[in-house]
């Protein structure tokens, strides 16, 4: 926050392990249940503070001509321990489609440098553009929230127009489809040990 926004571009464009500063704004759309279950893990090299805080996640299908596509905002909520993002260098932010639909079709995103990206979701958040990042305080704590919101556009083409809406229907019929999540610091050449979460996907027309 002290630094010259120039040089904060300077050194983000020269160190990409460096976090974002924190910019105190109002969050907007934050508000919402939150579907996500937080589970420790034990993988990591070190302990530090994470929550996930993922309502249900929206899809939305269209077909055109003979393309389904579908259309994802991944929206998510990280609650960061102010002392443990400080010290990082990184926060990641993974997502595991393997247990839903979405892992059958291909992906387009575009990313900070607003270049698309094809089946490749960058998981370093110093390279994702946040939405906001404000600080809170619970119960006499200081926190960091991140709120991120990405889209992603899954898409197929079938050989035939009526294809590609049978297998929109076909989506559309799905429950109980979850996308898994998992974030953690790297702080002084360590991962931190991943929290993960999982949220419900919601199909829609």
């Amino acid at each position: 926050m002290k630094k010259h926004f120039t040089c904060i571009l300077i050194a983000t464009t020269l160190f990409s392990c460096k976090k974002t500063d924190i910019i105190p704004e109002v969050i907007k759309g934050a508000n919402g249940s939150n579907t996500g279950t937080n589970t420790d893990t034990s993988t990591g090299t070190s302990t530090a503070s994470i929550k996930l805080d993922i309502a249900d996640q929206v899809v939305n299908t269209k077909v055109s001509n003979d393309t389904l596509y579908l259309n994802y905002t991944e929206t998510a909520n990280l609650i960061l321990n102010a002392d443990d993002y400080q010290k990082s260098s990184a926060v990641h932010f993974k997502e595991d489609f393997s247990k839903s639909a979405l892992s059958k079709f291909n992906f387009t995103t575009v990313n900070k440098d607003h270049q698309v990206a094809t089946n490749y979701l960058d998981d370093n958040l110093n390279n994702v553009a946040i939405k906001s990042a404000s600080t809170l305080t619970i119960d006499g704590k200081q926190f960091t929230k991140l709120v991120l919101e990405r889209v992603i556009i899954f898409s197929k083409a079938y050989k035939q127009h009526d294809l590609a809406v049978e297998s929109q229907n076909q989506i559309l019929g799905q429950t109980g489809e979850v996308i898994s999540f998992a974030s953690y610091y790297y702080t002084n050449g360590k991962n931190s040990d991943p929290i993960t979460a999982t949220a419900t996907i919601v199909y829609r027309k």
